[in-house]
């Protein structure tokens, strides 16, 4: 088990900031940054959204340069394995920002 607190903390900064306008990949970085080398646990997330209705996953995406995955259409029982795969990319996309910063 990791840090939860932690990342309830990073998601509530980034989802801020990005509400704010004011969110780049620069401050990205600089928020990002503290948690270097931590074990940061996703374990912690509040499942925040953006105003936009965005959750943190695809503001660091997005905010980082990469391009979004596309969801598949209907809900997650409609295609199950579908929805996994699509969630799995999402995750290896976040991941390959975050191992910029060594999140374990």
């Amino acid at each position: 088990m990791g840090w939860n607190t932690g990342y309830t903390i990073f998601e509530a900064t980034v989802v801020g900031a990005y509400d704010l306008g004011k969110l780049d990949k620069e401050l990205l970085t600089v928020l990002m940054e503290p948690y270097r080398d931590s074990d940061i646990d996703s374990g912690g997330s509040e499942d925040l959204k953006s105003k936009d209705g965005k959750g943190v996953e695809q503001i660091v995406i997005e905010t980082w340069g990469l391009e979004m995955p596309k969801a598949p259409p209907g809900k997650y029982d409609d295609d199950p394995d579908a929805w996994d795969a699509y969630n799995d990319t999402v995750y290896d996309k976040f991941s390959e920002v975050t191992g910029h910063f060594g999140w374990r």
